[in-house]
């Protein structure tokens, strides 16, 4: 996905000389092409996000269109002030892009894991939150957010893409991968990989499900959650905190819409860091967030209140 984040932002910046690159000393082997290419819009801050934020923030007031890039642990806690204040608070249309979202970088232990960047990101106002599934998501998301006029957060996962069935990209707006009426997964950003397999391996036991996919987080698709209710039950998926999580936003949706359901399971993190390291599939298993893992606990679920 890296690649398609580098050479979205080249040619966005061939067709836009307003666009810039910071990074915080991250992105070696990823970052290069664009340096090359455009080496007076290229600039690395060093080890200090709070810097790479300003200094964006700095760029914006002057009418340029940087995009600020760090790992996701560090991009949303380290430089949380200065996001609220700097760019927020005035905003400006600042992309702030990061790599390494839920527990992509596993094996570097629970101080690289990024599980509550959402919770972070989707409490600031005036900011469009982001969290592609797939290269192709990953593009659009960038190209929208470099055309808007507000701040965006853009994270995705150090992982290899997988490329999921195209669709349109629509601000505000879930994808809707396939139908079935004995359930529905609300999937968020590369959780939608898992959760499209789990899908498959229910259906050979007679078990239907509908899948979303949210790669958009704020705003919120209220309108994919109520059209889900329909099935009577709904998972979400997501690779993030509970706390504050998508799935308190989805229910709240439940509960606002007045929509009845046989079952609500919010598949996420719990309150807890990872006390040992791992690698991803490992920790997906251990999380139960698997496309086994997840097959499992929804066909155990429905097979008992169908």
């Amino acid at each position: 996905m890296r690649n398609a984040f580098v050479n979205t932002l080249i040619d966005c910046a061939r067709q836009d000389p307003a666009v810039a690159l910071l990074m915080a000393e991250v992105g070696f082997s990823v970052v290069e092409p664009f340096e090359k290419e455009f080496p007076s819009r290229f600039y690395n801050t060093g080890i200090a996000e709070q810097n790479l934020v300003l200094t964006a923030a700095g760029m914006a007031l002057e009418g340029m269109r940087p995009v600020a890039y760090s790992m996701s642990a560090f991009l949303a806690s380290r430089a949380f002030e200065l996001i609220k204040v700097s760019v927020c608070y005035q905003d400006l249309p600042v992309v702030l892009a990061s790599i390494g979202t839920g527990l992509s970088y596993s094996e570097l232990g629970a101080t690289h894991h990024a599980t509550e960047e959402s919770a972070l990101m989707r409490a600031l106002p005036n900011l469009n939150v982001f969290f592609p599934a797939d290269g192709a998501e990953l593009s659009e998301a960038l190209r929208f957010a470099l055309r808007a006029e507000h701040p965006s957060y853009i994270s995705f996962p150090k992982l290899p893409d997988k490329p999921l069935p195209a669709h349109p990209f629509e601000m505000g707006k879930a994808v809707r991968y396939r139908d079935g009426g004995d359930g529905a997964v609300l999937a968020i950003g590369h959780s939608v990989v898992e959760a499209l397999a789990a899908a498959q391996a229910l259906e050979q036991q007679g078990i239907r499900l509908s899948v979303y996919g949210f790669h958009i987080v704020k705003p919120f698709d209220r309108s994919a959650v109520l059209e889900a209710c329909a099935t009577g039950s709904l998972f979400v998926v997501d690779e993030h905190q509970q706390c504050a999580g998508i799935a308190g936003e989805a229910a709240k949706a439940v509960l606002e819409g007045g929509k009845t359901l046989r079952h609500f399971c919010d598949y996420s993190i719990p309150d807890c860091f990872s006390d040992h390291v791992a690698r991803y599939a490992q920790m997906q298993e251990e999380y139960g967030l698997s496309a086994a893992r997840l097959a499992q606990r929804i066909g155990e679920t429905l097979g008992g209140g169908r």
